[in-house]
């Protein structure tokens, strides 16, 4: 999903673009070639990184990180230690 796309579904169920929160989940996707962008979300889109925002942005910020999170993962919530498959590493 698109920055924009992330901050309207934000607006629309939690009142806040939450921009900043998304901009944060993701910050390490340009590390990567376009084809494997999602290896991205191994640093912050995890149980671990939700709690992260919720340390930042508090509660209502924790709940926008988690559906952006699902969002991207068909549903799921993953922990850090869900990322540590081979698929994932550099």
């Amino acid at each position: 999903m698109k920055l924009e796309e992330h901050c309207e579904r934000s607006l629309r169920l939690f009142g806040k673009e939450y921009k900043e929160i998304h901009l944060w989940l993701d910050e390490f996707a340009s590390k990567y070639p376009k084809a494997e962008r999602y290896k991205h979300r191994k640093y912050r889109h995890h149980k671990e990184g939700v709690e992260e925002i919720r340390k930042i942005f508090g509660d209502m910020g924790a709940l926008a990180a988690e559906d952006h999170i699902r969002s991207d993962n068909s549903g799921m919530l993953p922990s850090l230690a869900d990322y540590n498959i081979p698929e994932y590493e550099e």
